[in-house]
Order: structure tokens, then C-alpha cells, then sequence
């Protein structure tokens, strides 16, 4: 019985055959037994001739992993005297902005935080402020990040004594409520991007 011949944009699932091993290397989603070719995931079939490579790519979308330049928005859960712990809500600019994939924590290290002298991170982050930060380092748990760059840095901000949303004026946030006046690392986007 002679196996149907697959065509680049074919929809395959796991088990498909795809061909033989003399026409084509296993790509991505492909993988060799006995000589013959078959698909390990949902997908459509692409074929690159310059490589002479088979490959599934997946239809379904998974979950995102942050790399070395996205921009990430997270929320700040601690703040150490070296650095801000931060979880990764998601990564800007991905469509539909899914979960990612990976561990959530995040770091920013205090010589991460600003161009300039960073004197306390306690001025420069508290509990509860949602950043905008740049990844400069995936490779490990937890992610590094950096708010260096006028519009990366806190987003969005609460009061620290009344819980009331900041409002920006100047290069300071105050308290509509109470008056508190405080000090951030603040992005030029403050209050400007879906939290």
C-alpha cells in the first residue's frame, strides 16, 4: 500500500506519515523511525528545500516564553535592598497576551533599575506596582529584568497608605485621597497601558 504524499500547508496529527527519510531530514515536530517520517504534534506541514527539511508547524498557539528584548508587564511581590522580585503577567505585544510559559518570577536588580545612581530601591518600587520592564536575561529562573529607559518602570501604583491609584505629577506620584506624596521609578507610560 503506497502512503499518501503530503504537501507543504497539509494539516497533519500526531502519527501522520510524511515521508522517508531519503527525501527529506526530520525537522521541528517530525521525528524518524525506520527510515520513515512521522508528525509528533497537530500542525501544519512546511517544507524548507534549501535545507531539504521536513517540519510540523504547531496550529495550536502555546504558551509564550519571554526572550532577551521583550517587554514584560508584572506586578512587584517583594523588594529586597539589592533588588525587586516581580511575576510576569504577561509579554507585550503577544497576540491574545497569554500566561507564559515558564516560571513566573522575575528579578530587577538594583543597576538594572535606572541610568543613574539608584540610592534605595524603596523609592524606586513597593508591593503592588505593576512595571513595564525589558528581559535581559531568560536563560535562568528568575528572569532578569531591566526598567533602564524612560518608558520602561512602574505602570500603575497604589498608595501605600490608603490603597487609593496614584496619580502622576511631575516625576512624583500623589494620593488623590489622602495627599501622600511618593517617589517611583516611573515609565513615561504611567497609567497609559492595560494593567
Amino acid at each position: 500500500m503506497e502512503e499518501k504524499k503530503v504537501k507543504p500547508g497539509d494539516l497533519v496529527l500526531p502519527g501522520d506519515y510524511l515521508g522517508v527519510i531519503e527525501e527529506y531530514f526530520p525537522g521541528e515536530g517530525v521525528k524518524e523511525e525506520n527510515g520513515e517520517l512521522y508528525a509528533v504534534r497537530a500542525g501544519r506541514v512546511v517544507v524548507d528545500q534549501n535545507r531539504m527539511e521536513i517540519s510540523v508547524e504547531p496550529v495550536t498557539d502555546t504558551p509564550p516564553l519571554p526572550k532577551v528584548g521583550d517587554v514584560v508587564i508584572g506586578r512587584v511581590i517583594e523588594v529586597k535592598p539589592q533588588a525587586a522580585i516581580v511575576q510576569v503577567i504577561r509579554i507585550e505585544g503577544r497576540e491574545n497576551d497569554r500566561e507564559i510559559a515558564t516560571s513566573k518570577l522575575a528579578g530587577i536588580h538594583i543597576s538594572q533599575v535606572d541610568d543613574g545612581y539608584v540610592d534605595s530601591m524603596q523609592n524606586e518600587f513597593r508591593i503592588g506596582d505593576v512595571v513595564r520592564a525589558r528581559v535581559i536575561s531568560a536563560e535562568k529562573s528568575p528572569i532578569q529584568l531591566s526598567t533602564k529607559g524612560h518608558d520602561l518602570g512602574v505602570i500603575y501604583a497604589l498608595c501605600t497608605r490608603c490603597r487609593t491609584p496614584m496619580v502622576r505629577r511631575g516625576d512624583r506620584l500623589v494620593c488623590p485621597r489622602c495627599g501622600h506624596v511618593e517617589t517611583r521609578k516611573l515609565s513615561s507610560m504611567y497609567r497609559k497601558v492595560k494593567v
